[in-house]
């Protein structure tokens, strides 16, 4: 059952006393924030140095959090396509996702909402969702800078970028997230009267792990143009965490240059967590990539948000936030109507206009399945699979369920966890107190609200 929420009116009468009750046709329009979303590609929370992390320097990052805030217990999906869609969408994975690397042509995305109400809408990026430039359209931008949209060649060194429908040349020796950064800078300082959503899912800092522009040696030349990075090159993923946190910085400054990072909504976080073959120290222990899994490692990320004219709060947040939440977030700073809008997420809006509310959410829910659902819930997983047999296998032993809250963590198949003192997963709870067998009672009223399905052993 998709929700309608308390916290959205609540963060409703907040914004319309911000802004005067504007409407999508109200000529002082502008008076609403500008939005800015950035979402990395494969770096769990252990990747941004604010939240403890030993191996990579994330300047900018930081200093936004320091800014702004930045949210502790922050979940996505286990991999790309699953966390791109619920974070579009605001609709858990079992409502719409077909499958891997494609967005449901009936699907409405928060920029579909935000050009409705009158934002110039722009993304460039990773796409892998399928379709061609009348798709991205359909989607709700205006306007696109992309990989992955007519082909998969290189993302990095010599790209292959989309740019509204033209594929771009004389890139040879271009880096391909600079491209993508110059298009969204110039996005930022067109001349409009409309306030403007930019969604940039950046190519950083995935696979293949290769030497940025500011590497040692340096450049192109620091590796042979020819490798493709799937095998080694780890060492190069520092380098690039660096770089995709230099990248933010442009982003912050050229907002800053152009007097508009004042009333803007800026929102860092990341798809899933890293890959297996990255390892991470964080507060004195070394955490594992754990990309395309359910465990902590997996689907643990940043979010940093920074909006100075409006947030009543700085520094660290413990509040929950899962994917659903982004979407009617944005369609709440922008001013909306909630009957405009159906999403299984709660609106951070009163996290950031207010200093005492939270948005309400107790839980954090994942219906993970790489590859597709089955048409109906007894069908078995090889159905799902059936258009990607040799991932048959690895589907059945990653697919499934969870709720969580802040320290517990609750599977399909009854497994229980103290993440607080087990972040790992290994020692799933077999005793309980009164306190833990409440927790556990919740967080499976939870489980029961939700389809069952037969792929998910136990669940």
């Amino acid at each position: 059952m998709i929700r309608t929420q308390p916290s959205f009116f609540l963060s409703t009468i907040f914004l319309s006393f911000l802004f005067g009750f504007l409407s999508p046709t109200d000529t002082s329009a502008d008076q609403r924030p500008n939005i800015v979303l950035i979402m990395c590609d494969d770096l769990g929370y252990e990747g941004v140095s604010i939240y403890g992390s030993k191996t990579y320097s994330t300047p900018h990052l930081n200093q936004l959090a320091k800014a702004g805030m930045y949210f502790e217990h922050c979940y996505s999906m286990p991999i790309c396509t699953p966390s791109r869609v619920q974070i579009m969408t605001g609709l858990y994975n079992f409502r719409n996702y077909i499958k891997f690397g494609q967005l449901s042509a009936t699907q409405k995305t928060f920029a579909n909402h935000l050009r409705d109400a009158g934002y110039r809408t722009g993304i460039c990026g990773k796409w892998q969702l399928g379709g061609n430039s009348d798709s991205v359209r359909q989607f709700g931008f205006d306007t696109h800078c992309l990989w992955h949209l007519d082909g998969r060649d290189s993302r990095y060194w010599n790209p292959r970028i989309s740019r509204n429908g033209q594929l771009l040349d004389g890139l040879e020796d271009a880096f391909g997230p600079d491209i993508m950064t110059d298009f969204a800078c110039d996005f930022l300082t067109a001349d409009s009267p409309e306030p403007f959503f930019l969604y940039y899912p950046m190519t950083l800092p995935h696979w293949p792990f290769v030497p940025t522009p500011d590497s040692k040696p340096g450049g192109s030349r620091g590796l042979d143009g020819k490798y493709d990075g799937r095998q080694g090159g780890e060492e190069y993923f520092p380098d690039m965490v660096n770089y995709l946190d230099k990248l933010v910085g442009r982003i912050v400054t050229t907002l800053r240059d152009s007097n508009q990072l004042d009333n803007t909504l800026l929102i860092f976080t990341c798809d899933n967590g890293c890959a297996v073959n990255i390892t991470s120290e964080m507060k004195g222990r070394q955490i594992k990539g754990g990309k395309a899994s359910l465990p902590d490692n997996g689907t643990h990320v940043a979010m940093v948000a920074h909006w100075p004219a409006q947030f009543q709060q700085r520094g660290i947040q413990s509040q929950l936030v899962d994917f659903t939440d982004l979407l009617p977030t944005l369609c709440d700073v922008a001013g909306l109507a909630r009957d405009q809008i159906k999403t299984d997420g709660y609106s951070l809006a009163p996290v950031f206009t207010s200093a005492r509310y939270d948005s309400g959410r107790q839980w954090v829910y994942c219906h993970y399945i790489r590859n597709g659902f089955p048409k109906k819930p007894d069908d078995p997983i090889k159905e799902a699979a059936a258009s990607n047999k040799q991932n048959s296998m690895i589907q059945a032993k990653t697919a499934g369920t969870f709720v969580r809250n802040q320290r517990y963590k609750l599977y399909g198949d009854g497994r229980f966890y103290d993440i607080n003192n087990d972040v790992t997963e290994q020692k799933p709870l077999s005793q309980f107190n009164k306190k833990t067998a409440a927790v556990m009672a919740q967080l499976q009223a939870v489980h029961d609200k939700m389809p069952k399905w037969a792929y998910f052993r136990g669940s």
